[in-house]
């Protein structure tokens, strides 16, 4: 068994491209983006005149292997741009892909909100369907089409997963999508509207990858009987009558809800919840530290978790890395009512949190070494770098790395998978290799888990310019943020 952490794209993307160009008879991928036209970053496949994604997986699919994809669709409403981009991506792969074994589904979650939901949020509804009517028909997906002549359907929930599976041997797992967007290094030098940290990790390990395997086969079959098409043509369920037992120290953790129909009905029913147990259950067995990379840390029952945690012992240490907005705020100008209220579920975890910590507690938010352009709000003059990993590390014991977030969509709503290990050198490696990214020179003589390192590191780069600092740590903006939220607890805390 070896477990290989893969940090930022620049590690992600060839170690994901190798895996699949190693694929000999299966290859079966679930991720949230998967844009085709993405370039190949290694050198030897590129040097076989393969250019992106699309050349990858159609040498692949050439020589043989059996490719099963689910790329995530969205709302065809809402979310429009995200929804077409993700039928752009299937179709490309399909026509490249056909008289090939392969079978390629752009699969919405089926939850749809009942139609209560619908009635109250007519208004919205109308807007954004005369925004559809406006369009060239062209322009429109399948779906977009045929909303447009019937009833609409509001999907609130999506497959947010990231993963492949080679052979039912190997697998690369983590919270990474893939597209020129998401391209980072561990510099974080691109452009302030293109970094994007995260992280995933390489499992070589067969029991581990069949688990994953079977899940995938589960996804596939739920987006089946959703009615989802196969854009290949015809398709296949999956036999998943016998699960495959992983490891007890390497396990596949998984969010997994069903559709669940109701005239009030918003949210689907969590039949799956492991990763909400997992994490509960990492912070509750914590001694020494806890370390939290996360997108969102907005989950009440985590919070809580944390927090007693805090309490419990007077020596446990807690260090958790976010972005100092979400990217919707950082990228788009996005300051409506659902982001500032997503915004204050995170401002109340962090406050109750932070005061059962008190000073063994660090929130600290990455930062780039360079001035930040004026349509981005900066941290502290530097370009922010964006928070996208999902890692829960504890006392170089456990590790838990993957795609879901600490917020309720996550943990209760979304479709997710993430591997956890009780591999004391893995853990220890991950976390010492994080540490040294992010606090670089802080970090010498210094207790690499320790939350006075941390801090003390955030406060130090405070003090200088963007191009003096060492590392890339700076204070969470807890008081900006505090200014920025709005509570409007109309929806659901696990939507957001």
């Amino acid at each position: 068994m070896t477990l290989t952490p893969l940090i930022t794209a620049a590690e992600g993307f060839p170690a994901l491209e190798q895996l699949c160009n190693d694929a000999q008879d299966e290859l079966v991928m679930s991720f949230r983006i998967l844009d085709p036209r993405t370039k190949l970053r290694t050198p030897e496949l590129r040097a076989k005149g393969l250019e992106n994604w699309a050349d990858l997986l159609a040498d692949v699919a050439r020589r043989g292997v059996k490719l099963r994809m689910i790329i995530s669709d969205f709302d065809p409403v809402f979310t429009s741009t995200l929804h077409r981009n993700a039928w752009r991506s299937a179709s490309a792969f399909a026509e490249r892909l056909q008289g090939e074994d392969a079978q390629i589904l752009c699969a919405p979650h089926g939850q749809n909100a009942g139609w209560l939901w619908r009635m109250a949020m007519r208004g919205p509804i109308a807007r954004h369907m005369e925004k559809l009517r406006q369009e060239e028909e062209a322009t429109l997906t399948p779906v977009q089409r045929t909303v447009l002549k019937g009833a609409v359907a509001l999907r609130p929930v999506t497959i947010h997963q990231k993963f492949a599976v080679a052979d039912g041997k190997a697998a690369v797992i983590g919270g990474l999508d893939i597209n020129e967007r998401r391209f980072d290094t561990p510099e974080h030098d691109r452009p302030a509207d293109e970094t994007w940290h995260d992280v995933s990790m390489r499992v070589d390990d067969a029991d581990f990858a069949a688990a994953l395997r079977h899940h995938f086969g589960e996804c596939w079959n739920a987006a089946l009987d959703c009615d989802t098409p196969c854009l290949t043509g015809r398709t296949e369920r999956f036999d998943t009558a016998k699960k495959p037992q992983a490891p007890a120290d390497l396990r596949v953790v998984r969010t997994f809800s069903a559709p669940c129909s109701g005239p009030a009905r918003l949210s689907p029913r969590a039949a799956i919840t492991e990763h909400e147990k997992a994490v509960i259950g990492m912070i509750g067995e914590a001694e020494r530290y806890i370390y939290i990379e996360t997108q969102f840390l907005r989950h009440r029952p985590v919070a809580e978790a944390l927090a007693k945690a805090g309490e419990r012992s007077g020596e446990l240490q807690l260090v958790v890395l976010m972005p100092s907005f979400p990217d919707r705020v950082l990228y788009e100008g996005n300051d409506g009512w659902d982001t500032r209220h997503g915004h204050a579920l995170q401002t109340e975890a962090v406050d109750r949190v932070s005061k059962a910590f008190g000073d063994r507690a660090a929130f600290v938010s990455p930062g780039q070494h360079s001035e930040s352009p004026e349509d981005i709000p900066d941290l502290l003059g530097s370009g922010p770098i964006y928070v996208h990993s999902k890692v829960t590390l504890v006392d170089d014991r456990v590790g838990l790395v993957g795609s879901a977030n600490l917020n309720g969509r996550s943990l209760r709503w979304d479709t997710e998978a993430s591997v956890m290990f009780r591999r004391s050198d893995a853990v220890e490696d991950l976390q010492r290799r994080l540490a040294s990214t992010w606090l670089g020179d802080h970090l010498n003589g210094h207790d690499r888990v320790s939350a006075r390192t941390w801090r003390q590191a955030a406060l130090a780069n405070a003090a200088h310019p963007p191009q003096d600092r060492e590392g890339f740590v700076l204070p969470y903006p807890q008081a900006e943020g505090r200014k920025f939220a709005k509570s409007l607890p109309v929806l659901p805390a696990d939507m957001f």
